[in-house]
């Protein structure tokens, strides 16, 4: 398969607003995408803002730059990811805990349930953490829980 082909096939795909959704929803494709883009236009970011500040901004008027905002916009966006996902975990455990006393589970059952639990837990730690001091990097005990190793 030639470069050329494979890049024709991937603009193709882009073109469907799910499958560009879910692109952008990936941190390093949405990143590549945005240099791509600046890239394209010939233009480095100090140029741009000096053009885009001379062309929108009036006379005296503070500058906002539009750089900032989508950054603000982008930490909003993750952070109300992570809290759906938070909700999410909350409402499915709400909808079928209640469900499991007319289940009586099997050894096999009840240790892959342990896991997944020890693993929610440890990864609620880690969130707690980030949080409280803006450490998000994951350290290897806790990524080889998340492997399941």
């Amino acid at each position: 398969m030639t470069r050329r082909w494979q890049l024709q096939v991937a603009t193709d795909f882009l073109r469907r607003p799910e499958v560009a959704f879910k692109a952008m929803r990936d941190a390093e494709a949405r990143d590549n995408v945005n240099e791509a883009q600046f890239e394209q236009a010939g233009i480095d970011g100090d140029e741009f803002d000096e053009e885009y500040e001379d062309a929108f901004a009036e006379e005296g008027e503070e500058f906002d730059d539009p750089a900032r905002i989508v950054h603000s916009w982008k930490k909003s966006m993750e952070f109300t990811d992570l809290i759906a996902i938070c909700q999410g975990c909350i409402a499915g455990a709400a909808r079928l805990v209640p469900k499991l006393r007319v289940h009586e589970l099997t050894d096999a059952q009840t240790k892959v349930l342990e896991n997944s639990l020890e693993k929610i837990r440890a990864t609620t730690d880690w969130i707690e953490t980030a949080a409280a001091t803006g450490r998000v990097d994951l350290d290897e005990q806790l990524a080889q829980l998340l492997r399941g190793q």
